[in-house]
């Protein structure tokens, strides 16, 4: 039920928001009862916010930006016993800490999210091979003056491979003689070069572990298991949705939102203010056609049984 709505600048952070948000809710929160969670966008979990989160029962997605998260789903990968979680998904429970907070953290593996990671990784796999086929064309036109030089140079363009691996690699020695002509023992060497050419092919064991990362995400909570399940986590997430279709309507073209045009700021907030006001209305009658329906559904279950 949407109950408040505030609005904010769209051209400010979003940590900044977020970090700012956090500290108003835990001054609120002094006053007034505390919900049982708070659930909000990963942008909510940042080390400049972890002292804010240490003071509130939050459920976030852990931002897939931090390196650690790629870590845990490497490890998740390498554990057995991954549970169901739904109709859909699997997960496996980690317990860590992080920023200073004793979590719980849920790798979530979602064939769906495999299946969309496929076909993105197999367009960045295409576009990087066509891109470091360009890098190797032109390191081979080069002329090196030592081995080390011409690897090093090789080197330098694979270690930012993310799908591929050297198949191949030559070097060829190239001598330039001080005179013109054919040379003989004799004829003095003014320099030496070096060739490199090299090339790649897809690297499987990379593309693995890109898939298995892109399928997969991760749910962070510091709330105890006693208090909050692991579905209960993972439902009260994906119960983000429902409050994101709710406001989804101010795109819909047939309300022509776009179209209203409003000097001052404060008119943005009394438009918004009216809209959240629809919206309540909508949810409460929304919630008691469903409660109404059920009802109507043990009804009849218990009459024809």
């Amino acid at each position: 039920m949407p109950l408040a709505c505030q609005s904010f600048d769209g051209n400010r952070s979003d940590n900044e928001g977020f970090t700012a948000r956090t500290k108003a809710l835990i001054e609120q929160f002094k006053t007034s009862e505390s919900p049982r969670y708070l659930i909000a966008y990963s942008k909510l979990y940042t080390k400049e916010n972890a002292s804010n989160l240490a003071c509130l029962p939050f459920v976030t997605r852990i931002p897939e930006t931090l390196k650690v998260v790629g870590q845990v789903i490497d490890q998740a990968w390498d554990m057995d016993g991954w549970q169901m979680l739904g109709e859909a998904n699997e997960y496996q429970r980690l317990d860590l800490g992080h920023y200073g907070i004793d979590q719980r953290w849920l790798v979530v593996y979602s064939k769906a999210k495999e299946q969309r990671a496929q076909k993105t990784i197999a367009k960045a796999t295409d576009k990087e091979y066509e891109k470091v086929k360009k890098q190797l064309f032109h390191l081979q036109a080069q002329r090196f003056e030592s081995e080390q030089a011409a690897q090093k140079a090789l080197h330098n363009i694979v270690k930012k491979l993310t799908y591929h691996q050297v198949n191949h690699s030559k070097l060829t020695q190239y001598v330039q003689y001080a005179k013109k002509g054919r040379p003989t023992k004799d004829t003095p060497i003014k320099a030496i070069g070096w060739q490199i050419q090299a090339s790649v092919v897809p690297d499987p064991d990379k593309i693995k572990v890109r898939q298995q990362r892109k399928a997969c995400f991760v749910i962070g909570t510091s709330i105890p298991e006693k208090e909050l399940t692991d579905q209960e986590v993972f439902a009260g997430y994906k119960g983000q949705s429902a409050v994101e279709r709710g406001f989804r309507f101010l795109k819909e073209p047939v309300f022509f939102v776009s179209s209203l045009f409003v000097k001052k700021p404060s008119r943005i907030q009394g438009l918004l203010m009216v809209m959240t006001l629809a919206l309540l209305v909508y949810s409460v009658a929304q919630r008691r056609m469903r409660n109404r329906l059920v009802r109507l559904y043990d009804f009849d279950k218990e009459r024809n049984s």
